[in-house]
């Protein structure tokens, strides 16, 4: 994805990198046997990773025009062949484990979310937060829709806010339980609003240049976030799932949340050293193989685990999941990224010129 301001690209990738720790971090502190305290709200990573791709395509929800099959084109080459070899690999570890191979077709059209939360975490916990960002590709096309049809289109803004608490409200009092409710807030319906507050954050900071506005901003996010984890952590999922006000809002609350901070981050940093660019980069990079093979490496090296100490043993699962993180974006995800870049370009350029 070209950016639309080149300046910020490395600290929208350092965001995506420390996202993606965030949520290794919160699947990995019971393998190490910590407390994790406060951190308990690194689960909230994901919040973040949906943020930024509201930001990332503000552009586009604020009337930048684009093609809409060279764009699905970059987004499949970008998502998919990455997510299909991680599928491939917890099967694989189905298999060694000697469990069931199922649900393979829902979870390769990105259905597995639509029953249950044991079809949802089958092959791997973490596959749930992919439906709602493809799903956020394809409302793209409708936002440009309804663009052209109407003029006062940020009412979807108020809307997508309104469907998120109505879903939320009528969700599940027991946090075990599944309903059609349940089903709906973890999808677009419910998640759209998470997306459009990045938008909303591209939105304010190519508006505001204002240096002191951003430190304030930064540290409002802060505070924000440790009274997030705050409840969190003290909390649990029962009793937040049965407060009415906490019910389904906390994934909306740290999205509010990293929203602020965004705001007061990208752009504070006027001239950033190399390194630290290049650093950001890569970690940006590596986020996504860090996102889906994480939660595979305890399983693969599960034998190992009877010979050290629990933080030994989440050290090298951790460094296990950088090394075939980095293996996957050199052989798989780089370069059908840049197939798929040079595939919609061909077909960008054959349909501008005829």
């Amino acid at each position: 994805m070209q950016y639309q301001n080149s300046q910020h690209e490395w600290s929208i990738e350092l965001l995506r990198g420390i996202a993606a720790l965030m949520v290794v971090f919160a699947h990995y502190y019971p393998l190490a046997g910590i407390e994790p305290g406060l951190l308990k709200f690194f689960f909230s990573g994901v919040d973040l990773f949906f943020v930024i791709s509201g930001f990332v395509f503000a552009p586009y929800l604020f009337g930048k025009q684009f093609a809409v099959v060279p764009f699905m084109i970059r987004r499949i080459f970008r998502i998919y062949p990455l997510y299909l070899a991680a599928l491939f690999a917890y099967i694989a570890l189905h298999l060694y484990q000697n469990l069931a191979i199922e649900h393979i077709a829902a979870h390769l059209f990105f259905l597995h979310t639509l029953e249950s939360k044991a079809i949802a975490f089958y092959y791997n916990p973490a596959f749930w937060s992919l439906p709602p960002e493809v799903e956020f590709y394809l409302f793209l096309p409708l936002w440009l829709l309804i663009v052209n049809r109407i003029r006062h289109y940020a009412i979807i803004f108020p809307i997508a806010l309104i469907a998120h608490l109505v879903i939320a409200f009528l969700s599940p009092a027991n946090a075990g339980e599944i309903n059609f409710w349940a089903i709906l807030a973890i999808h677009l319906p419910g998640m759209l609003i998470e997306f459009l507050l990045g938008a909303i954050v591209w939105r304010v900071i190519t508006q505001s240049k204002n240096l002191s506005l951003r430190l304030i901003l930064l540290l409002i996010g802060f505070i924000f976030w440790i009274t997030l984890a705050q409840i969190f952590s003290s909390r649990g999922d029962g009793v937040i799932a049965s407060d009415p006000i906490l019910r389904g809002n906390m994934g909306l609350f740290a999205a509010l949340t990293y929203s602020i901070i965004l705001c007061g981050w990208i752009g504070l940093i006027k001239q950033c050293p190399q390194w630290l660019r290049q650093c950001s980069i890569i970690l940006g990079n590596l986020s996504y193989g860090i996102y889906l093979f994480h939660n595979a490496m305890p399983i693969a090296l599960q034998k190992l685990s009877s010979h050290i100490s629990d933080t030994s043993f989440a050290v090298i699962c951790f460094v296990c999941t950088l090394l075939i993180a980095t293996l996957a974006h050199i052989v798989v995800e780089a370069p059908l990224r840049k197939l798929g870049r040079q595939w919609a370009a061909n077909i960008q350029t054959s349909s501008a010129q005829k």
